[in-house]
């Protein structure tokens, strides 16, 4: 297996490409492709110097929530240090992770779906992700891998990616620029901080 492979339950997702996707999830392709993608953002090497040590300043918003820099910062070092791999966990792997988390979120409270911490963790046991449930600042980057499994089953693929499309994601640009369809970073792009934040 390639080193910085990560796998889950019955898939193998490689870094950079997904070669298997478990079907037990029940997805519908390209949901089941999002949530694989994320959870091979995670730990990667770190490409770029994104991340600024204790900047109060934001990462992004969903709808009215607001990602800051140190809730990216404590996120990182949690996930790195729960992992326990000597390979550097990506800023903007967790930025996605956490936009995708926050808008399934939202989707939830306007569905009146509830998700429970139970429903995620028993999503996470059989996950190489399972090391980040011990950690509360790393749980909840688990979880915000999680929730949208649990809510894109629950409403059904087709409503929530309507759902997803719908949510106004505004990313700070020196992040890079964010896919309107999917709100996660496009790879190989970046933004100019004099240039207003990408939204959708």
């Amino acid at each position: 297996m390639a080193q910085g492979s990560i796998v889950t339950r019955g898939s193998i997702v490689a870094r950079g490409s997904i070669t298997a996707v478990a079907p037990r999830l029940g997805l519908a392709r390209p949901i089941r492709a999002l949530i694989a993608g994320l959870l091979a953002a995670i730990v990667v090497l770190l490409a770029s110097g994104c991340a600024v040590e204790g900047a109060p300043s934001t990462v992004a918003y969903v709808g009215d929530e607001r990602i800051t820099q140190r809730q990216l910062d404590a996120a990182v070092a949690s996930v790195q240090a729960a992992l326990g791999t000597e390979e550097e966990v990506s800023p903007q792997a967790v930025v996605n992770v956490k936009i995708q988390g926050a808008v399934a979120n939202q989707i939830a409270a306007q569905r009146e779906i509830p998700v429970t911490d139970a429903q995620r963790d028993a999503l996470l046991a059989e996950t190489n992700l399972k090391p980040l449930l011990a950690d509360p600042v790393a749980r909840q980057v688990a979880y915000d891998i999680a929730t949208p499994q649990i809510v894109a089953q629950t409403v059904g693929t087709e409503a929530y990616l309507r759902d997803l499309q719908a949510t106004d994601v505004t990313l700070n640009p020196r992040y890079g620029v964010l896919d309107p369809a999917t709100k996660t970073i496009i790879d190989g792009q970046s933004s100019s901080l004099s240039l207003p934040a990408a939204s959708s």
